[in-house]
């Protein structure tokens, strides 16, 4: 993690400020940081250890320029091939970059990283993210200052920096909106977006997104073979700059394609060395019922992968007696957030804490295969009518329309996300746009104050279909990906690696493999009815058949109702609790929550409107009342 903290004015910082603001670095981790002063500016950065931290300095390129960067680089070997230089630290590796090539040098590194550039003397900064993922970067300033890092909580260590709730952005996020990405979860706390570079003046902040995936460029080869064979490569690459720097491998490993193919790729780049295959599963007394599109144990699949690879050990993790909001005060702390996804966390932090008890040193996740190599192939009805590929369309619709007609199967699958909103839901039977109140089975915000901070037209205006309608094209499923939920990532997946002390690196996330497989046609992912052909042709012979033939998915907390059941009675407390709050009362739709879990029972039949509330909504609107409480400095009791 990195901070600056710069007087415009050039007014050297006080002892005081430094402390502060180095220690807010390293709160909640056991972590050295080291800090530097110059013309009034305060670079600080967290380092290896106490040594280092003593004689730490930002990375100076050959023009002056002082930069902070966070993150790794998957092309070093090529970074110091071009630069000739030996360098090893990426920092240094970057500043050589920036001054050879400017803003270019953000295309040219490949990997996750975060820079903040300061030249001294000149009254600017430029911070960049890189393209598709990347740490994140929070902003204040003003026309005295500028104070940026990692996390937002490290502004607050300058003088006179209050948090305060970005009440925005709370209702955006419980209407599942993260399309505002440069709204931060803070009032007056900007968030650098992916794949942006942004200089901050006195006077304010100019943002430039310099990449931008509706752009990349198409891919065509000449045979379906070759594509497949590129795509193997890619994913080794990928891979082996994954584990690049780290001795003891884990893998977040479950019964998808993705993670195999990843567990594969790095049994392969280890050669005798281990990996450990860590794979979550149900809570013993769970309901065990197996859906025909979801699957809730995925032990099997997992234990025939294992069975492939002498050097893959692996280990399953049921969580045992922990819920949605097993260490949720440490994610409010080391994100910054309110965690999305909040029902799947107590596997997660179990399966990372599991991981560092065994010693490992980094954990492999396969989180952005689904919009890489393993692709379903969504949008490429509509795309291909809409490019005049007629015969292919009707091949891909004849192998699966069924008894279905033809001219059906067309309006269906290519002609129906191509039609303006208020067609599509005349046809499809949903509500009128124009109807405001929101969604009952996932969303737990009070209509009145979805009206209020007018969270429809936000979605709407920033391209959030609530009724998330199938996408009218392949590029747009991918390009929506990226530019939704996945914002949030950099915040969250910081936390977690922070809490546990291990980092996380994504093969699947390598940009190579990611523009490769955007820029390559639609009929390399759906061919002849099969989805993921992609996929299934790379991973033939190096994963399970049972794995590369299954067409259901993991269903990630599958003993959900265990684990609110269990807590039922308290959760039940906390709504009342909440309910006395006129504040959170104004937000949240507490009598509906409550009445959903009062009535309700671990043994109802799933996919009921109270079920899918309780499930769904009902943890994203407790941990969003905690974390808008830990924010206050006040409790739930």
């Amino acid at each position: 993690m990195i901070g600056l903290h710069l007087d415009w004015q050039g007014a050297s910082p006080d002892p005081g400020l430094v402390n502060r603001f180095t220690r807010s670095l390293a709160v909640g981790i056991d972590i050295a940081v080291g800090h530097h002063r110059s013309d009034g500016a305060l670079f600080a950065a967290q380092c290896a250890g106490p040594g280092q931290a003593r004689g730490w300095r930002p990375a100076i390129a050959p023009c002056g320029t002082q930069i902070l960067f966070d993150g790794y680089l998957d092309n070093a070997d090529t970074l110091r091939r071009d630069l000739r230089s030996d360098a090893r630290d990426p920092a240094t590796l970057y500043a050589l970059g920036y001054a050879r090539w400017a803003d270019a040098v953000d295309l040219r590194a490949i990997g996750q990283f975060a820079t903040i550039a300061v030249r001294p003397g000149e009254r600017q900064v430029r911070v960049a993210r890189s393209p598709l993922q990347a740490p994140p970067l929070h902003v204040w300033h003003d026309r005295d200052r500028v104070i940026i890092a990692s996390t937002a909580r490290i502004l607050f260590a300058g003088d006179g920096i209050m948090p305060e709730i970005d009440e925005q952005k709370i209702a955006d996020s419980l209407y599942l909106n993260y399309k505002d990405e440069e709204r931060g979860w803070y009032r007056g706390v900007r968030r650098i977006g992916i794949g942006a570079q942004v200089i901050i003046t006195p006077d304010g902040m100019t943002s430039r997104r310099y990449y931008d995936i509706a752009a990349l460029p198409a891919v065509r080869l000449k045979r379906d073979t070759e594509y497949v064979e590129a795509a193997n490569a890619l994913l080794l690459e990928g891979t082996k700059a994954a584990l690049q720097g780290f001795d003891r491998p884990a893998i977040s490993l479950s019964g998808g394609l993705d993670s195999q193919a990843v567990a594969a790729s790095a049994v392969t780049a280890l050669g005798s060395r281990p990996l450990l295959g860590l794979t979550g599963v149900p809570e013993a007394g769970w309901d065990g019922i197996d859906h025909p599109a979801f699957f809730g144990d995925e032990t099997a699949h997992v234990a025939a992968l294992s069975a492939l690879y002498p050097t893959l050990e692996t280990e399953t993790i049921d969580a045992a007696g922990l819920s949605f909001d097993h260490k949720l005060p440490a994610m409010f702390l080391m994100a910054g957030t309110a965690p999305r996804n909040t029902m799947n966390l107590h596997w997660i932090h179990a399966l990372r804490a599991r991981a560092k008890a065994r010693g490992c040193d980094v954990l492999l996740l396969g989180a952005a295969g689904n919009f890489s190599f393993s692709f379903d192939g969504r949008g490429a009805h509509p795309g291909w009518l809409l490019s005049g590929r007629w015969r292919r369309l009707v091949r891909e619709l004849n192998a699966v329309r069924g008894h279905h007609s033809l001219v059906r199967s067309i309006a269906s699958h290519a002609l129906l996300p191509l039609l303006p909103d208020g067609t599509y839901r005349r046809w499809t039977g949903l509500p009128p746009s124009r109807d405001d109140t929101p969604p009952a089975s996932w969303c737990p915000l009070d209509p009145a104050y979805a009206r209020e901070m007018n969270v429809r037209d936000r979605a709407r205006a920033l391209g959030h279909d609530i009724s998330f309608r199938a996408p009218r094209s392949s590029r747009a499923a991918r390009a929506a990906a990226f530019a939704g939920a996945m914002r949030e990532i950099g915040d969250i997946r910081q936390g977690l690696d922070l809490i546990h002390g291990i980092p996380s690196r994504d093969p699947t996330a390598y940009r190579p493999l990611v523009e490769f497989c955007i820029g390559i046609p639609d009929d390399q992912y759906l061919r002849d009815g099969e989805s993921r052909w992609l996929a299934r042709r790379m991973l033939r012979g190096k994963i399970p058949d049972m794995v590369l033939n299954e067409t259901r998915r993991g269903r990630q907390a599958a003993d959900w109702a265990i684990r609110i059941g269990r807590d039922r009675a308290a959760l039940i407390d906390e709504l009342d609790t909440l309910a006395r709050d006129p504040a959170m009362a104004r937000r949240l739709d507490l009598p509906r929550l409550r009445a959903a879990l009062a009535g309700w029972s671990p043994q109802d039949a799933a996919g009921t409107e109270a079920v899918n509330l309780i499930q769904y909504a009902l943890p994203r609107a407790i941990a969003t009342a905690r974390f808008i409480r830990f924010v206050e400095g006040s409790n739930v009791g």
